[in-house]
């Protein structure tokens, strides 16, 4: 399915090969956006009385490695007078360690638009990049002992009002909540830049964050006026655009990683084959490289 990208990418993906062996020899990441963009999943789209086939197939993939994981069925106003059901995927990886810290949360909403198998929006950056990039964080996380508990969300609903986050947010008490990590649209573009959009009680770790050595530009602020400035473009307000606001709303910081505008948003054309998918794969690994840092060291406090 990415044959065109990685035609287009063979030296920059040859050299990522030889730096990054680890990601080389695990094509999970690969196999989970072919799985989550293909037909079958028929675009993702929330609403469905029993979790659908894409919420099965996240909940299948943190059992095959061992993590606790259920469903948590919500919901959520789907038109003037109607409601409907929406089904976020929680997986919890617990502290090992004698003194635990507060818990992170890391989010990824898996819905999107919807179709058939005939005619469908693959979302392949909206959202299927933070699913598996979920995924492969949840792989990276299972060998390393744990500070705090670790819970890896994949909401339902975002795009309908970011809605399985707003529930998930009823269900915890946020003072036991030290961070969350919100993962929406990895797949940089041409200008190869990753933003980091934070609170900020989250300068700190953004600063380490961007201490590591990135084969990519990070922008990080907290920052509205910055990030428009930077993306030319304050149409947005993404302080509110993905599920981190909802945590936000309950005092718990936060960092959102994405790529910015994408000229595919919400259209048939967002799919792998668009994607630079060696850039992608960079990406998740930065990101879980900074993740595993974090489970290793207990979160007392975020300032």
């Amino acid at each position: 399915m990415i044959k065109n990208a990685i035609k287009v990418n063979s030296l920059f993906l040859s050299t990522w090969l030889v730096a990054s062996s680890a990601f080389a020899q695990n094509s999970s990441l690969l196999i989970d956006m072919q799985t989550l963009t293909s037909a079958s999943h028929q675009g993702r789209k929330a609403g469905s009385d029993q979790p659908n086939v894409s919420a099965q197939y996240i909940y299948s993939r943190f059992q095959s490695l061992g993590i606790k994981t259920e469903f948590q069925s919500f919901e959520f106003k789907s038109g003037f007078f109607s409601t409907a059901l929406g089904h976020n995927v929680v997986a919890l990886l617990p502290c090992d360690q004698t003194v635990c810290g507060r818990k992170i949360v890391v989010t990824a909403h898996y819905d999107h638009l919807g179709g058939t198998t005939e005619s469908f929006y693959a979302g392949a950056n909206d959202n299927a990049t933070g699913t598996a990039a979920l995924l492969a964080i949840a792989e990276a996380l299972m060998p390393v002992s744990r500070s705090a508990d670790i819970i890896l969300l994949a909401t339902d609903a975002e795009e309908k009002g970011l809605y399985g986050a707003k529930h998930f947010v009823t269900t915890i008490k946020p003072e036991h909540y030290a961070l969350n990590i919100n993962l929406d649209m990895l797949a940089v573009n041409r200008k190869n830049t990753l933003y980091a959009l934070h609170d900020r009680s989250s300068k700190k770790l953004i600063e380490q964050f961007q201490k590591q050595n990135h084969p990519f530009s990070v922008f990080a602020t907290s920052s509205q006026f910055r990030l428009h400035k930077k993306l030319k473009n304050k149409r947005i307000n993404w302080h509110k655009a993905s599920d981190h606001y909802a945590f936000s709303k309950k005092k718990i910081p936060y960092i959102y990683f994405g790529m910015g505008i994408d000229s595919k948003h919400h259209s048939k054309k967002d799919t792998l084959e668009n994607m630079d998918f060696a850039k992608y794969q960079l990406v998740v690994e930065s990101i879980s490289d900074f993740i595993v840092s974090l489970a290793r060291a207990p979160l007392e406090s975020t300032n």
